[in-house]
C-alpha cells in the first residue's frame, strides 16, 4: 500500500460518518471530547511557553506545542469517548461486510492507549530535537517544521490506526510491525488527517472519520 492508498482511507472513513446518520451521535462524542482536551492543552502550553521564554522563541514553540497538545488530546480522548468509537468500528466493519469483532473494546481501549503514551514517549524527544535545531541554526528550519510536521503525521495516523488494530487482538508488537511493512500508508493516511485536523471546525470530525478510516486501512486484503 502507498501514500494514495493510505490518504484514501482517510476520506473514505470521512464519507463513511458523513453518509450515515446512525453514527452521528456517536460522532459527537468523540469531537466534543477531543475539543475541550484540545482547547485545554494547547491554552495551557502557550501560556506556558510565553511564561518561560518570550518574542520569537514562543512563535518557534508553537508548532511543537500545537501537535503535542493534539497528540495527548487524541490519546485522551479515545478512552474518554471508547464506547462511541468503538461502535463507529463495528459500523463501519458491518458496512464492509466483515466479520464482528469478538475482542472485548475494553481491553483493546487500554492497549491502545498504552501504544499512543509509547508512541508519545518516542516521538516527542525527535520533536523537541527539531525545535532545538531550528532555535540555533535558524535557516534550518526550512528543514526542521516540515519533518515537525511528518513526525507529527506518523504519530497522529498511529493513534487512528493502532485502535482498530487493537480491537481485532493484535499485539502491541506485530501492530508496530504492521506499520512499518505498510509505513508509506501510514503516512498517507496521517497526512490526510494533519490536514483536516488543520481546517477549523472541520478538524474535530477527524477522530471519528479517522478511526472509521484506519478500519477501512487495516482491513485491507494483504495487510
Amino acid at each position: 500500500m502507498g501514500l494514495f492508498t493510505g490518504a484514501a482511507a482517510f476520506f473514505q472513513g470521512m464519507a463513511f460518518v458523513v453518509s450515515t446518520p446512525r453514527v452521528w451521535l456517536r460522532a459527537i462524542v468523540p469531537m466534543a471530547t477531543l475539543l475541550v482536551l484540545f482547547a485545554g492543552l494547547v491554552t495551557l502550553g502557550i501560556l506556558g511557553a510565553a511564561a518561560l521564554t518570550h518574542g520569537v522563541l514562543v512563535v518557534l514553540l508553537a508548532v511543537p506545542v500545537v501537535i503535542l497538545s493534539l497528540l495527548l488530546a487524541l490519546a485522551l480522548a479515545q478512552p474518554l469517548s471508547g464506547w462511541a468509537l468503538d461502535g463507529i468500528v463495528r459500523e463501519q466493519r458491518q458496512e464492509l461486510a466483515l466479520p464482528r469483532l469478538a475482542h472485548p473494546a475494553e481491553g483493546a481501549l487500554l492497549s491502545s492507549v498504552g501504544a499512543a503514551l509509547l508512541a508519545t514517549a518516542i516521538g516527542l524527544p525527535v520533536l523537541a530535537l527539531l525545535t532545538v535545531v531550528g532555535w540555533f541554526v535558524p535557516p534550518a528550519m526550512f528543514v526542521t517544521i516540515p519533518l515537525k510536521v511528518l513526525v507529527g503525521a506518523l504519530m497522529i495516523s498511529w493513534d487512528l490506526v493502532d485502535y482498530p488494530l487493537a480491537l481485532h487482538g493484535v499485539r502491541l508488537a506485530d501492530r508496530f510491525r504492521w506499520a512499518g511493512r505498510n509505513f508509506f500508508a501510514v503516512l498517507g493516511f496521517g497526512l490526510s488527517a494533519t490536514i483536516f485536523f488543520a481546517v477549523p471546525g472541520l478538524g474535530l470530525l477527524a477522530l471519528p472519520c479517522g478511526v472509521a478510516g484506519a478500519t477501512r486501512l487495516v482491513s485491507r486484503p494483504g495487510t
